[in-house]
C-alpha cells in the first residue's frame, strides 16, 4: 500500500477551490473503491481516496475573505458537491448530514466514509459515519455546529426535585423515587453490558458515545400509548402540570402535514416487571416534556434475563437503528431502506465476530457449508450446528439457554447468507424478498 505523501502536506484554500479540486481529483481517481471526508481536528480536513493499492490523501484547512472558514460546514458541503459525481442517491446524501452531526455531538470527530458498490456499477455508493477520539471543535465553528463536547451522564439524575407532571404519575414522592430508581438502575444495567461489548471496537464507538451522550431517561405516560415524560441532568425545573404538558404538545404538533423530525435526543424507556419480553426495542413516541416526537429505545426487565454479553449487542444494534431514523415516520421501503437494513446487519455481525470469535465464526461456516451444499435456503437451520458447535457458541456468550442459543445461531445463519452472496446490495435484496 503506497500513499500520495507530498500531497498530504496541509494546504489553506478557499471552500470554492477545496470542492473544485475534490470534484476533479474524484474524476480523476475513477478507480477509487473508498472515499473518505474526515474532520482531523484543529480545523483540518482530511480527504482520503483508496484505490486497490493506493490511498491518497489530502489535508485541508478552509478559509473565507473573514478568516478560518467552518470545517465541518465545507464537509457538509462536499457531499452535496460529489453526490452527483460519485454517485450518491437522494437518501444517502440527506442523510450525511445528520449522521455526521449526531457523531459531532458526542464530542468525537467525525469520518464520512463512502464505499462504491461491488456489483453494480453506476448505482449510488454507500455511506457511513465513523467516530474517532479526538476533539473536533475550533474557533472557526459556525453557530451551528459550536457544540461543546457531553460533560456529563444523562442518566445522572437528581431525583429530590422532579418536574411536576412526573410527581402526579404517582400516588406520593415515595414511590416516585422509587420507580425513578429502579428505572434508571435498569437502564444503567443495560448501558453498561452496550459499554462492554463497544470497548475496543472501532465501528462501536459512535453509537455507544450515542448511548452515553443522547439518551436521556424517559416515562412512560400510565394510559397513553405513544407518549413520555423526558428527564434530563440539565434541564431547569418545569412546575407545568401534565395537562398542560399535553395541551401544548397537541398544540406543537398537528396531526397530517409533512413529517415531523425526531428531537436531537433520544430516550431510555426502562419497564420494570416486563414478565417474558427479553429483548430491547427501537420505537417512537411523542415526548410531552419537549412538545416533540423522540426516538426510543425500551429496556425490559425479565424475571429470566439474557447474557450480559447478548444485552449488549442487541441494545448497540437497537441505537444503531434509532441513528439512522430521523422523522417519525414510516420510512419508505425502497432499495435504500433495504441497503440501510443490510448494513444495519453488518454492524451486528461484526460486533458478533469481535466478543463471539471463534465459535460464533465456526457456527457462520458451518451454516455456509449447508447453504452451498443445499444450493438454497435451508429447510431445517436449527439442524445444522451440532451440539459441539453449540455448547461452544454458548460458552462463548458465558452461557446461554436455549431461547437465546437459538437466537445468536439464527443470527449466524443470516450472517452466512451475506457470505454467500457476497456482496451487501444483494443481501439487501434478500432481507426485502423474506419480508415479503
Amino acid at each position: 500500500m503506497t500513499t500520495g505523501a507530498t500531497e498530504a502536506d496541509l494546504r489553506v484554500v478557499t471552500e470554492r477551490a477545496f470542492l473544485d479540486e475534490l470534484t476533479s481529483v474524484t474524476r480523476e481517481r475513477g478507480a477509487t473503491e473508498f472515499l473518505y471526508l474526515m474532520a482531523q481536528g484543529d480545523g483540518v480536513i482530511g480527504v482520503q481516496w483508496e484505490q486497490p493499492g493506493i490511498d491518497h490523501l489530502r489535508r485541508y484547512r478552509v478559509r473565507d475573505s473573514g478568516g478560518p472558514a467552518c470545517p465541518h460546514c465545507a464537509i457538509l458541503a462536499a457531499v452535496l458537491t460529489l453526490a452527483p459525481v460519485l454517485p450518491l442517491d437522494v437518501l444517502r446524501t440527506m442523510r450525511a448530514r445528520p449522521q455526521y452531526e449526531t457523531v459531532l455531538r458526542t464530542g468525537r470527530l467525525p469520518h464520512l466514509a463512502f464505499a462504491r458498490p461491488v456489483r453494480q456499477p453506476g448505482t449510488s455508493w454507500l455511506g457511513d459515519c465513523h467516530a474517532v477520539p479526538g476533539d473536533p471543535h475550533t474557533e472557526a465553528d459556525c453557530a451551528t455546529h459550536a457544540v461543546p463536547a457531553p460533560s456529563g451522564d444523562l442518566l445522572d439524575l437528581r431525583l429530590g426535585t422532579l418536574p411536576r407532571a412526573v410527581r402526579e404519575l404517582y400516588p406520593h414522592d415515595g414511590a416516585a423515587t422509587a420507580d425513578l430508581q429502579q428505572r434508571l438502575q435498569i437502564a444503567r444495567d443495560w448501558r453498561a453490558d452496550a459499554q462492554a461489548v463497544a470497548s475496543g471496537i472501532r465501528e462501536a464507538e459512535a453509537t455507544w458515545a450515542f448511548l452515553r451522550n443522547s439518551c436521556m431517561l424517559g416515562v412512560p405516560v400510565p394510559g397513553a400509548a405513544g407518549l413520555v415524560l423526558t428527564l434530563a441532568p440539565d434541564r431547569a425545573p418545569d412546575d407545568r402540570p401534565l395537562a398542560e404538558l399535553h395541551t401544548a404538545a397537541v398544540r406543537t404538533l398537528p396531526a397530517g402535514g409533512p413529517p415531523l423530525a425526531y428531537q436531537e435526543r433520544a430516550c431510555l424507556v426502562p419497564e420494570p416487571g416486563t414478565g417474558a419480553q427479553r429483548m430491547p426495542s427501537y420505537g417512537g413516541a411523542v415526548d410531552l416534556t419537549g412538545a416533540a416526537p423522540v426516538r426510543t429505545l425500551r429496556l425490559p426487565a425479565p424475571r429470566r434475563p439474557l447474557s450480559t454479553t447478548g444485552r449488549g449487542v442487541l441494545l448497540l444494534y437497537e441505537a444503531r437503528h434509532a441513528m439512522g431514523r430521523h422523522h417519525a415516520s414510516a420510512p419508505e421501503r425502497d432499495s435504500a431502506y433495504w441497503e440501510s437494513e443490510a448494513a444495519l446487519n453488518v454492524f451486528e455481525f461484526t460486533l458478533l465476530v469481535r466478543v463471539a470469535g471463534r465459535p460464533y465464526q465456526d457456527a457462520v461456516a458451518a451454516y455456509l457449508q449447508a447453504l452451498r451444499r443445499e444450493g438454497d435456503l435451508l429447510t431445517r437451520p436449527h439442524k445444522v450446528l451440532d451440539r459441539r458447535r453449540r455448547k461452544a457458541l454458548s460458552a462463548a456468550f458465558g452461557g446461554l439457554d436455549d431461547e437465546e442459543l437459538h437466537l445468536w445461531a439464527s443470527v449466524a445463519y443470516r450472517n452466512a447468507i451475506l457470505v454467500l452472496l457476497g456482496d451487501l446490495q444483494a443481501f439487501a435484496a434478500h432481507l426485502r424478498r423474506q419480508a415479503g
